[in-house]
C-alpha cells in the first residue's frame, strides 16, 4: 500500500522528473578534510525582509511561473534539526514518532546493485518496517557516532512537535526559498562541491565523492551562505508547513500528469507538503534540486531517509 503511494506520485517523497542522459562531469580531486561546525551552531540566523522572484521557469510548472515575492524578516535556524537535538526532545516529552508506532517504517535509499540506464525508482527506494529517526537505514542501523547529522525518517506532524516544543515553528515554502537565496549570484547553478551535499557522479550508479560524503553529513561542513546558514541547499530535503501547489499560482489545480498532481489545497483531502532543498542524491544527471526554486510535494505521513527539517519564528 505503501510503496503504490510512493509511487503513483513520483513527487511524494521527492522523486525527482529529470533524467538526463548526458555524462557526468569528470570528477576532480577531493578537498581536505571538512572541519564541521557542530553544536556551536545550536543557534538562529536572521534574514532579512526580502523582495524577490520566487520559483524558476526551469522546470514549469513545478516551480513556475517566477512570482513577486515579498518576505518580512525572520530568524531561521543555523542548521537542520539533529539526532542530538531530536533526542533531546524525545527525552522530555516521551514522544513517539509516527514510523515507531505499530506497522510504521520509512523509506530508505538502497544503491542499486547493477547499473541502471533509465529511471527507476522502484530500484533504490525500499519502504523498511522498522527503520525510524533512530534507525534511519532499518533495524540494525544506530545513532551512535551519527548524533550531529540531521535526523530524518520523520513526518510532518513530527517535525511540527518538534517545532511546538521549542516554541517556534516550521518556515514557509516562501521563508525557507528567501533563506536559500540569500548570497547566491545565479539561484539556478549547481552548487560547488564544498557549498553543498550533493551527489557527485553518474546518479545512482556512481558518486565519486567529490565532496567528501556519499550520504548524509553533520551539521556544518560545507560553507554557509550569506546569512550564515548551512545546508539549505543539499544534504537532507526539509519539511516546510506549505501546502504542495502545482505552481505558484493562487489555489492552482494540476491535471493529473506527473509533477503536476491534481487537487485543491482548500480541500481536506489534500495532504502534500511542500519539501525544499534538495539533498545528497541530487545529481546533475538526475534531480537537480539542489537550488533554492527547486520544490517538491511530499505526503505528510511518508517518512524517508533524505528527509528533515529546521524551523524559524520572527
Amino acid at each position: 500500500m505503501k510503496l503504490v503511494a510512493l509511487l503513483a506520485i513520483p513527487p511524494l517523497v521527492a522523486l525527482p522528473l529529470l533524467w538526463a542522459t548526458r555524462p557526468a562531469a569528470a570528477p576532480t580531486p577531493a578537498g581536505p578534510p571538512r572541519v564541521c561546525a557542530g553544536s556551536h551552531l545550536d543557534r538562529p540566523v536572521r534574514i532579512p525582509a526580502s523582495r524577490f522572484m520566487m520559483g524558476s521557469s526551469r522546470y514549469y510548472p513545478e516551480e513556475g511561473p517566477p512570482t513577486q515575492t515579498e518576505v518580512p524578516a525572520f530568524d531561521i535556524d543555523a542548521h537542520e534539526v539533529t539526532n542530538r537535538q531530536f533526542a533531546a526532545f524525545v527525552t522530555a516529552t516521551g514522544y513517539r514518532t509516527e514510523a515507531e508506532k505499530p506497522g510504521g517504517g520509512a523509506f530508505v535509499f538502497v544503491p542499486p546493485k547493477t547499473a541502471i540506464d533509465e529511471p527507476d525508482p522502484r530500484r533504490w527506494w525500499r519502504f523498511v518496517p522498522g527503520a525510524n529517526w533512530r534507525h534511519p537505514e532499518g533495524p540494525g542501523s544506530r545513532l551512535v557516532g551519527h548524533e550531529e547529522e540531521p535526523v530524518v525518517a520523520v513526518t510532518f506532524a513530527d517535525a511540527r512537535a518538534y517545532a511546538r516544543w521549542v516554541g517556534r515553528t516550521l518556515p514557509s515554502e516562501e521563508q525557507f526559498e528567501a533563506a536559500a537565496r540569500v548570497g547566491i549570484a545565479d539561484p539556478d547553478a549547481e552548487p560547488n562541491p564544498d557549498r553543498a551535499n550533493t551527489w557527485q557522479g553518474s546518479f545512482p550508479n556512481t558518486n565519486t565523492k567529490r565532496d567528501g560524503y556519499t550520504g548524509r553529513a553533520p551539521a556544518g561542513c560545507f560553507k554557509p551562505n550569506g546569512a550564515g546558514a548551512y545546508d539549505l541547499i543539499g544534504n537532507v530535503w526539509e519539511w516546510t508547513e506549505s501546502w504542495y501547489l502545482p505552481s505558484h499560482a493562487p489555489f492552482a489545480v494540476g491535471d493529473g500528469s506527473p509533477g503536476n498532481p491534481s487537487f485543491d489545497p482548500r480541500q481536506p483531502e489534500a495532504k502534500a507538503r511542500v519539501i525544499k532543498g534538495g539533498s545528497y542524491l541530487c545529481a546533475s544527471n538526475y534531480c537537480a534540486r539542489y537550488r533554492p526554486a527547486a520544490r517538491h510535494a511530499q505526503e505528510e505521513t511518508l517518512a524517508a531517509s533524505h528527509l528533515g527539517f529546521r524551523t524559524v519564528s520572527r
